[in-house]
């Protein structure tokens, strides 16, 4: 019967019983009778103490029993029954725990130990005959370099060796090196073993160099009729170590290639349970939305970290997973939800526009789309519910009502445009309805500036600049926000977004005077029913006069002679047969207008942003209204941006005969198509 250490603890306090059955063994291994004794085997008779300053005596703490240093003291058999379930590794730091492991584990006897713990390796390669066990397992499992200890995970098979880069490069020759010198002997660099290390630059082939040292050694002693023996006997070994590194190579990758597997699966495992996870909490939608890439890049490390997920690594990552996802959610009903229902509500509106307006409900610019979703009726059916259906048909009420949402728009922004001026008429806060009236008026004409752009804009045209839908230079990056901008190609009307220094250009007011009405109250509609023609006393010389339009006549002013002041021009208003003869000249040679000139079309309602080149107007008429692209003619089908067309002007001679003023050089020749870009400056 084997006598075990808690029977040896009832039956004696000798210490020396318990180790009696294994003293052979361990004194084999170098130990001593005394070194196997341990004292805390036996009872022991602890002496009572008392607390200083305490009139009554206290328990002591017993040493805890258990030790793993106990175990060398085991029956023999039990112990190394219990090494059999160990691996490789396992005994490694096992014989490293202590002197008494050490001798054991490390004797020649202990070898089946070290051989069961191997063949639990799958597909692990035989020990090789010039190697120990344990120097086997140590160089296929201790990641550590063999000379200075640092972490190495690869090993150097055929050199059976694990070098860190700073010693490899002490221990090894590189027999392609160019401050190697490998001595010359009747050997080959391949009768040694050798590691061939692919890299950048050049690949190197490895010899170990104490190896190579034993050789030079025993090249030198061998004699002369002995070399081819020794020669065949190296050539074979190396062969053999070759093989068996190869073979531990392929181990080697097919272990690391389990184990990235493996890893692999735990982190899809985790990835797995961080979606389930989501989408238990109600964002399948999202998730579907972004990807996986999205939850990477959110997440980090934590999303690919092969580790299974518990449930206290979720809940330290929701709270910070679900306000991100909250932004992905809007993101997504912006682009997914609302935006279809904002090109359907785009698609009706250019449809709206294309008929002639409801009675009493004509107004002289529409706002552009991008306002128009913003009114009550449009944004209430847009922000419906993601499980209500939206079609063409449920805008219909919406458009009924949009006449008076109009009026109320333009109002608000005339409004916000007057406050960028200063209308001489104005009193203060109490007289903004009046101030809206001086907007009606001919000399509702205004230069704008902001930074190098600036222009001469005629009101409501000026409602119209690119700077009140452009989006701000310093806009945050916000995702909804640029998807709003991308689906109507502007922002809603502004007066603060970028605000322009805006002036009114008094050299209007000289041209409503030459026509003898008062600045103050003649509107627009009074100076086309005129129909008026002015003649420029600054460009005009005795004979000649040059004439043009009202509205050309403004811009002339600015164009030509905006440094004058306004009483230094003098306009003066034809008549007479000389008033006739320039009418009929404009009905009988009316000016070419090119493909690339800014109009907008005569069909539809104006509105915002409407103004194209003329090529593009043309296959609008074409496509929408069914005009011929011969048939297009100016004032009937489209009508040309006055505020972006060249300068129209005639020439009346003394004896009334009228001619274009391309015809001399009189009067500066004007580009009669100047293209204007919504995003880019036309400086006049």
């Amino acid at each position: 019967m084997v006598t075990t250490r808690s029977a040896t603890r009832v039956v004696c306090n000798d210490s020396t019983t318990a180790t009696a059955s294994n003293s052979g063994r361990l004194s084999q291994a170098g130990t001593s009778d005394k070194d196997s004794e341990d004292s805390d085997i036996a009872p022991r008779h602890v002496k009572k103490r008392f607390r200083k300053g305490a009139g009554h005596r206290t328990k002591t703490k017993l040493k805890r029993r258990g030790r793993l240093d106990l175990m060398p003291t085991m029956n023999l058999d039990v112990l190394f029954h219990i090494l059999s379930f160990l691996l490789p590794m396992d005994l490694l730091n096992l014989s490293r725990t202590s002197k008494d492991f050490r001798n054991l584990l490390l004797q020649r006897s202990s070898a089946s130990a070290w051989k069961i713990a191997r063949l639990q390796v799958d597909d692990l390669p035989d020990c090789p005959q010039d190697m120990s066990e344990p120097q086997y397992a140590n160089l296929a499992f201790y990641p550590h370099c063999h000379d200075c200890g640092r972490v190495v995970r690869s090993v150097l098979w055929p050199l059976r060796a694990r070098y860190c880069p700073r010693c490899i490069c002490e221990n090894t020759l590189d027999h392609w090196g160019s401050q190697t010198r490998i001595p010359r002997m009747n050997f080959s660099p391949y009768d040694l073993p050798h590691a061939m290390i692919y890299g950048t630059g050049r690949p190197k082939q490895l010899f170990l160099r104490k190896a190579v040292d034993d050789l030079l050694a025993e090249h030198i002693k061998t004699p002369a009729d002995e070399m081819a023996a020794l020669l065949l006997e190296k050539r074979k070994y190396a062969a053999e170590v070759m093989e068996h590194a190869e073979q531990c190579q392929q181990w080697s990758q097919s272990v690391a290639n389990s184990r990235k597997n493996e890893l692999d699966a735990i982190r899809r495992a985790r990835q797995d349970d961080i979606v389930t996870h989501l989408t238990e909490a109600g964002y399948k939608p999202e998730l579907d939305y972004v990807d996986r890439f999205w939850l990477q890049d959110r997440l980090g490390a934590s999303f690919r970290e092969p580790k299974p997920l518990t449930q206290k690594t979720w809940d330290r990552m929701r709270p910070d997973l679900i306000t991100a996802l909250d932004k992905v959610r809007s993101r997504r009903i912006e682009d997914k939800v609302y935006g279809p229902r904002r090109q359907i509500l785009v698609d009706e509106y250019k449809k709206y526009l294309q008929h002639p307006p409801p009675p009493n409900a004509a107004f002289d610019l529409m706002p552009h789309a991008v306002n128009v979703a913003e009114f009550d009726p449009f944004r209430v059916l847009i922000t419906s519910p993601e499980s209500v259906t939206i079609t063409a048909t449920s805008f219909v009420s919406a458009f009924q009502q949009l006449p008076d949402f109009v009026s109320s728009w333009r109002a608000k922004i005339d409004h916000d445009f007057l406050d960028l001026i200063h209308c001489p008429e104005k009193q203060g806060d109490s007289d903004k309805q009046k101030d809206t009236d001086c907007l009606q008026l001919a000399t509702a004409v205004f230069v704008v500036e902001c930074g190098s752009d600036r222009r001469l804009l005629m009101y409501p045209e000026v409602l119209s600049w690119p700077g009140f839908f452009v989006p701000a230079t310093n806009t945050l990056p916000d995702e909804v926000y640029q998807l709003h901008v991308k689906q109507f190609g502007c922002r809603m009307w502004s007066a603060v977004r970028h605000l322009p220094r805006i002036s009114v250009f008094e050299g209007a007011a000289a041209v409503v005077q030459a026509a003898g009405c008062d600045p103050k109250t003649t509107r627009r509609e009074d100076m086309d029913v005129l129909d008026a023609r002015f003649a420029c006393g600054e460009c005009s010389t005795p004979g000649r006069k040059v004439v043009m339009t009202w509205d050309m006549a403004v811009m002339h002013s600015y164009r030509l002679h905006r440094d004058l002041q306004t009483e230094e021009i003098k306009w003066t208003m034809i008549e007479g047969d000389e008033l006739e003869n320039v009418k009929d000249f404009e009905k009988e040679a009316k000016p070419l207008v090119k493909a690339d000139a800014i109009v907008y079309c005569a069909l539809c309602q104006h509105h915002v942003r409407d103004a194209q080149s003329l090529a593009s107007i043309q296959k609008h008429l074409a496509e929408t209204h069914g005009v011929p692209l011969n048939e297009a003619e100016q004032g009937t089908h489209y009508i040309p941006d006055r505020n972006s067309t060249s300068v129209i002007s005639m020439v009346v001679d003394s004896d009334g005969k009228v001619s274009n003023h391309a015809d001399h050089r009189l009067v500066p020749s004007y580009s009669s198509g100047v293209e204007i870009l919504y995003w880019k400056s036309h400086l006049v």
